[in-house]
């Protein structure tokens, strides 16, 4: 038996390029590959200007390849994160309300539990902006918005979450979809404003 080789309990010996054979451990070969993203995560957004689109809606399914894109994405697509653009009377900057959606399929071959979690700054001005909501299979997982407090254009304070996170929820073998919704809700009071999300996962 020539050539490099992965031992499988169930399949036998892979072959895979040259060299040696090489045993490794069945259970956690499963663990690491067992959750695949079967597409790239698909984006939206409305009301931004920094790409020079002066506010019109995009869709597009990566980031780069739109100018300036709201979105980035990084640890091998299971994180994200979402930057507002400063707002109309605090930085004199952008005048519109800010929307972006973001949506991936995530697929499981067995039962695993996914882990999400959220951080993200707003307004220190009125509560209900800076709004995100997140949804697994169409159930909503989490919310937040700004903190409020009526400090004007004093700066930028830790959004509210109900519930807090970080939350799990439980996926079955096959295909689930995960869906971000979020929005500024007006062109106000936000300047250096974002949300980042997480996602884990583990055999259940």
């Amino acid at each position: 038996m020539a050539g490099l080789f992965y031992w499988n309990k169930t399949a036998g010996w892979f072959p895979v390029q040259s060299g040696s054979p090489v045993l490794i451990d069945q259970q956690a070969f499963e663990d690491c590959c067992c959750v695949t993203f079967s597409q790239t995560w698909s984006f939206t957004d409305t009301g931004f200007i920094d790409g020079g689109q002066d506010g019109a809606y995009r869709a597009y399914d990566d980031p780069d390849d739109v100018p300036t894109s709201p979105w980035t994405i990084f640890n091998d697509g299971r994180s994200l994160r979402l930057d507002w653009e400063d707002d109309q009377n605090c930085r004199s900057h952008n005048p519109y309300t800010q929307s972006a959606t973001a949506t991936a399929v995530i697929v499981v071959p067995r039962a695993m539990v996914m882990t999400v979690n959220w951080s993200g700054m707003g307004e220190t001005q009125d509560p209900w902006y800076e709004l995100m909501s997140l949804y697994v299979n169409g159930n909503i997982v989490g919310s937040a918005h700004a903190p409020g407090g009526g400090q004007g254009c004093s700066g930028m304070g830790p959004v509210v979450s109900d519930p807090p996170p970080p939350q799990q929820v439980t996926l079955q073998p096959g295909t689930h979809t995960l869906f971000i919704d979020a929005t500024t809700n007006d062109p106000l009071y936000h300047f250096g404003a974002w949300y980042r999300f997480d996602l884990s996962f583990a055999a259940q």
